[in-house]
């Protein structure tokens, strides 16, 4: 018999190759299992954090933002329910379809949405303060087209139901739930509260299938004005109907407790909606209360008769220099419109007679006694020359410079408003102090919260007395009478005495000096003369004619008539006891 060993060693090479692909199977068994237990056991939590952050993640929500008030509970500044979207460019589906559904419905511009759309994230803001209406629509249409990977979470959007009321006090919040404005940014830290914590679980599908609150943070506090909505809106109107009329370049309008620094109105002409806030100029947005600065011309005649007076070296009988065209330091000082005054007396008025007709020749000759560094002081005293912390943002210092640096130029021209550079608001105080009898206050526009962020003090804080309340009386007496008879007739009201004065400053032009047919406008004044309640300040720049007794008077006459139709201010007289 043959024996047949090829076929013998075919079968063993068989058998071999068997053991050898049985032994592949088993270092390849092993090996899966090996990796498994490397990725479940070994290597679990890492895996799992990987795996959550495609799926799972937290996102910092902005709480309901405290609402802002005037005095009388007025709604000025709001939160309602919005919708904050995202998308998950890596697990989102049609992508084209998004961004068109995107760009119709929220109103951007199709390549900045586009941009959005295909940033390379898990999470990428589309917009975070979407109306739920529009919210719902874009959802929708989003389901209907298979387009996934929008992420969709509650949160709140700022409104402002009246619009451009108050608009350069209350200010803005800007998209990320900052304030960027006025007292939105001034008590930032009090309104907006401390954050919500979201987290979000989606599916590789690009859907989110769960959001719920971890941490719901803490809503902010209530903010509530000193400012009253009602005579805001009086001093808005008549003020930038006054500016348009007498085409002026800006005016301003502010009415103050002189007691306790609480602002009634900080009106100007120059406003804008807080609702479109995007929509809305540099020029619009700025505070010029507080940022413009400007000669105050002779209604400062107020803060020179003021030192003088306390110096003792004027009373109401003084006789003074009415002649027009005197030179004093080697200067020649005229009045306005070259006028002269006291032809029957050999040009010698009183005192009283300089503050209600406003002549600057007079004034000049009263302070010359005082001198310099007393008037200076006085100045420095009623707080001019730096800023009054006022708790807004911006505000700017004014110009007073040391009476070192003063000639006797400087000194005659101060005395009636020239060489001195004001803000509103500091000339609004330091007339308040004329009327409370000699305390300098601090103006504000909020009451405290906790979380106070101004600069100011404590609203409770004492004022500082800083004139004697007898010069304080003596220079209302004298503005009483610039009302009655004077250059401020227009600002005479039925029933309540007013104690005012005019000013009519021209205007100095860079590398011109002052310029003939370019003024500011002003009239400041207190009602009732006697017990003063309330300070006015009326502001108009450039306007045509450009008297303060024709111009800037009759708005406070309009404003406070109205005030007191309205029922809103009795005279003292007819006060119920």
């Amino acid at each position: 018999m043959y024996a047949y060993p090829r076929a013998t060693s075919a079968s063993q090479g068989g058998r071999g190759r068997a053991r050898s692909l049985r032994l592949f199977l088993v270092f390849a068994a092993a090996a899966i299992l090996l990796r498994m237990v490397q990725i479940q056991i070994i290597e679990h939590w890492s895996w799992a954090k990987a795996a959550a952050a495609v799926q799972e993640r937290e996102i910092e929500m902005a709480p309901r933002r405290g609402a802002i008030y005037d005095r009388n509970g007025t709604l000025l500044a709001f939160d309602v329910r919005a919708t904050a979207i995202a998308i998950d460019s890596y697990n989102m589906t049609r992508p084209l379809e998004l961004t068109k559904i995107l760009t119709e419905e929220l109103g951007m511009p199709s390549a900045a949405v586009s941009k959005l759309v295909y940033r390379p994230s898990y999470f990428t803001w589309i917009h975070r303060k979407v109306d739920l209406a529009t919210a719902k629509r874009i959802e929708e249409r989003a389901d209907d087209a298979g387009a996934y990977g929008l992420i969709f979470l509650d949160t709140w959007k700022r409104e402002y139901p009246q619009g451009r009321l108050a608009s350069n006090v209350v200010g803005f919040v800007g998209a990320d739930g900052d304030g960027l404005e006025g007292l939105e940014f001034q008590y930032d830290d009090a309104l907006r509260g401390e954050p919500a914590l979201v987290h979000v679980v989606q599916g590789a599908d690009g859907r989110t299938y769960q959001s719920r609150i971890v941490d719901e943070g803490k809503p902010g506090q209530d903010l509530h004005l000193t400012i009253d909505a009602g005579l805001q809106l009086l001093c808005e109107q008549a003020i930038s109907a006054s500016a348009t009329s007498h085409n002026a370049l800006g005016a301003i309008m502010l009415v103050m407790d002189p007691h306790t620094g609480e602002l009634l109105a900080m009106a100007q002409d120059k406003t804008y909606d807080l609702n479109a806030f995007g929509r809305s100029t540099a020029a619009q947005r700025n505070n010029w209360a507080i940022t413009q600065i400007f000669e105050p011309g002779s209604i400062f005649k107020t803060v020179a008769g003021l030192s003088a007076l306390e110096a003792g070296v004027v009373s109401p009988d003084t006789l003074l220099q009415g002649r027009d065209g005197v030179k004093f330091g080697g200067h020649t000082v005229h009045n306005a419109g070259n006028l002269s005054y006291g032809l029957e007396t050999n040009y010698k008025v009183t005192f009283r007679y300089v503050i209600e007709q406003s002549i600057n020749t007079g004034i000049v000759d009263a302070t010359e006694e005082l001198g310099k560094e007393r008037l200076q002081r006085t100045m420095d005293l009623l707080g001019f020359g730096r800023a009054t912390g006022i708790d807004l943002p911006g505000e700017t210092e004014g110009i007073l410079r040391p009476a070192t640096q003063w000639t006797d130029l400087d000194r005659a021209t101060a005395s009636f408003g020239q060489s001195v550079g004001v803000t509103g608001i500091q000339l609004l105080r330091g007339l308040a102090v004329i009327a409370n009898g000699g305390y300098l206050v601090t103006p504000y526009v909020a009451k405290p919260v906790e979380a106070k962020t101004s600069r100011r003090e404590e609203a409770s804080d004492a004022p500082v007395r800083v004139v004697d309340p007898a010069a304080c009386a003596t220079m209302r007496d004298l503005m009483t009478g610039v009302v009655a008879h004077g250059t401020g007739k227009n600002a005479i009201l039925p029933g309540v005495s007013v104690a005012g004065k005019t000013g009519t400053a021209q205007k100095a032009v860079a590398g011109q000096g002052y310029v003939d047919g370019k003024y500011t406008s002003l009239f400041g004044c207190f009602v009732p003369a006697e017990k003063p309640e309330m300070v006015f300040l009326v502001v108009l720049d450039e306007a045509m004619p450009y008297g303060g007794g024709s111009v800037a008077a009759p708005v406070f006459h309009d404003v406070m008539l109205e005030w007191m139709n309205t029922g809103h201010f009795v005279p003292p007289g007819q006060r119920a006891s």
